[in-house]
């Protein structure tokens, strides 16, 4: 005589649900520290990213005057400049830096901001002019 023998294949217990559970949540926690460092990331690029922009406009303001300022000068802007960037701007030739040769100034323009975990971070930009005489 053979016997029938029926499997219980009705579904899952609430234990396994239970494991499986655990499972999941704990591989989506391990995930969480890298969203975190992913967010931050993408708020200092960003920060970076204004800061070369700051700068570089203002070495292209200096390199299209017709004549620069007397040197050596230095400038630091008071204001803040959109909510936390200070620029400042410094252009040097041969009477400040015997390094520098004649007819030619240096523009160094530095940007400083305080980041989202107020670390203080800083930019510099450097362009070399041939001085009008």
């Amino acid at each position: 005589m053979l016997y029938n023998r029926k499997l219980n294949q009705d579904g899952m217990t609430l234990l396994e649900v239970l494991i499986s559970v655990i499972i999941l949540s704990l591989g989506v926690l391990g995930m969480a520290p890298l969203m975190m460092m992913s967010v931050e990331s993408n708020n200092v690029s960003r920060d970076v990213i204004r800061a070369t922009e700051l700068g570089r406009e203002r070495l292209e303001f200096y390199e299209a005057l017709d004549s620069l300022p007397v040197l050596p000068f230095q400038r630091a802007d008071s204001a803040l400049i959109e909510g936390s960037y200070q620029i400042t701007t410094y252009i040097e030739d041969s009477s400040s830096d015997t390094l520098i040769p004649p007819g030619i100034a240096y523009i160094t323009v530095a940007v400083g901001w305080m980041d989202n975990l107020n670390i203080r971070r800083t930019s510099s930009f450097t362009s070399i002019l041939e001085k009008s005489e």
